[in-house]
């Protein structure tokens, strides 16, 4: 797949806020989106469209300096984390600069979020 000059400075942008943060980006051809803590890195599925690839990175670096916590592990406290990721991840958009196409954002986000309201268990 072949990316434009654009498309490679907004994932640039993404990398260097996690470097200096001491955190990597790994795109990854499983699909499968997360963070691992223990490793300092996000990893990202590269088989999704571009602005996925942007959003979902931002939506896991919000997982990841999230410090809300709940004293229990329940559905509503799973679903408020996964929304205040998507919210934290536009801050950070903001703050380095990246331009967000909200149409895309809000329908990966509501997609995304919803999937945590149908299957609590995800």
């Amino acid at each position: 797949m072949q990316i434009t000059k654009k498309q490679e400075e907004e994932i640039q942008k993404i990398k260097d806020f996690l470097i200096e943060n001491g955190i990597t980006l790994d795109l990854s051809l499983k699909n499968e989106n997360y963070i691992d803590h223990d490793e300092s890195k996000i990893v990202v599925y590269l088989g999704q469209p571009h602005k996925h690839i942007v959003y979902t990175a931002l939506h896991e670096i919000g997982h990841y300096f999230n410090d809300l916590s709940f004293d229990e592990d329940t559905h509503a406290a799973t679903v408020i984390g996964e929304v205040l990721a998507w919210d934290l991840g536009m801050d950070i958009a903001a703050s380095i600069g990246l331009d967000i196409d909200h149409t895309v954002w809000n329908k990966l986000m509501i997609d995304c979020v919803g999937k945590y309201i149908k299957y609590p268990n995800n």
